[in-house]
């Protein structure tokens, strides 16, 4: 017998990035059902992460949690931010060939990210969206940015500088804006702490952003704690730090990835 009566139905998450993936089950309140986090540590190449995958999602998946919708959010490196008024929809590829390594048979594809008048070009991975489709028939794919610009948007109105920082486990997303406009925005790999402090010290520099001024947001794996190095080390060069997750009584609050994942939505 099913968990969940036939009229209540829920819509599944899937955020995948180059070393895992996670699974996040929301109700129509945008209330956290059912989270799961498997990253394998590494990158992984697609093939691979399809593989894996197909071990934890299955077409029963469907009806053990009453899944009415799919997205899928992807959050690779490979992306490219296009202002409205440049971008052409018939030569994708060439916005990312400068930054990222293509190969043949990559698909590309562009989010519309009507709050800062621009597109979002990026490469989803057919095959994973292939084998998806096959289980839940259509569905909406997204890249991260897409979901984190119009939040930063909005944060950014009540300060004159403002950089927001969406932290992983290994990763990190940055945006950076002055005057309401966004003067940067990029992603980074990191391994230590003082990796992870560099990034945003050296891109606020770079944009020579007032450190005494600005204001600095995290969402994300990243919290207030005696035990955060790379916010013990922020807070020496930074005035004002703020975080921005949102509040859950969720049983999987404490759970590994799920601020990262949930707080994207």
């Amino acid at each position: 017998m099913d968990d969940y009566p036939n009229h209540i139905k829920y819509r599944l998450s899937i955020l995948i990035f180059q070393d895992g993936f996670s699974f996040l089950v929301i109700n129509s309140h945008q209330e956290p059902i059912h989270f799961e986090n498997h990253r394998l540590g590494h990158s992984q190449s697609i093939n691979e992460l399809l593989n894996q995958l197909k071990l934890h999602i299955y077409p029963s998946f469907l009806s053990q949690y009453a899944i009415e919708s799919l997205e899928v959010i992807y959050g690779n490196p490979q992306f490219s931010l296009v202002p409205n008024e440049y971008f052409d929809n018939s030569t994708l590829p060439h916005y990312l060939k400068y930054s990222s390594k293509l190969i043949e048979g990559d698909d590309f594809s562009q989010d519309d990210v009507e709050t800062i008048d621009a597109k979002l070009v990026y490469i989803p991975y057919v095959n994973i969206n292939n084998y998806l489709f096959e289980i839940f028939g259509s569905f909406e794919f997204t890249h991260i940015l897409t979901h984190l610009l119009p939040k930063s948007k909005t944060r950014s109105l009540d300060s004159k500088e403002y950089v927001m920082v969406h932290v992983g486990k290994q990763n990190l997303y940055i945006a950076c804006f002055k005057n309401q406009k966004l003067n940067l925005v990029n992603t980074f790999s990191y391994e230590t702490p003082q990796d992870l402090v560099y990034y945003i010290l050296f891109c606020i520099e770079e944009l020579a952003l007032d450190r005494e001024q600005l204001c600095l947001q995290f969402t994300g794996e990243f919290y207030k704690s005696e035990d955060n190095t790379a916010l013990i080390i922020l807070e020496n060069y930074i005035r004002t730090i703020q975080f921005c997750n949102t509040i859950t009584t969720s049983e999987y609050q404490f759970k590994a990835g799920f601020h990262q994942h949930y707080n994207i939505l």
